[in-house]
């Protein structure tokens, strides 16, 4: 059965499907994000309106991650 798409990328420019298993970076104490090391792994699930995942104790939307880069404003109007 093929996954069903989101239209969200990670990082590599590999698009992030419902039901996929995604691995998250351990962050120590200090907020000190370690890529390389995993901390938890978590099935892609789409509730409460959004794509995230389950944690121990919570539902975290996958757009809690997304990093804010500089660049051009582009206005609404």
């Amino acid at each position: 059965m093929e996954k069903l798409r989101t239209q969200i990328f990670d990082k590599n420019k590999i698009e992030v499907k419902i039901g996929d298993t995604i691995v998250l970076p351990y962050i120590d104490p200090v907020g000190v994000i370690h890529r390389n090391t995993a901390d938890y792994e978590a099935e892609v699930v789409f509730k409460y309106g959004c794509v995230g995942y389950y944690t121990l104790t919570r539902y975290e939307p996958l757009m809690n991650w997304m990093e804010i880069e500089k660049g051009e404003y582009i206005s609404n109007a």
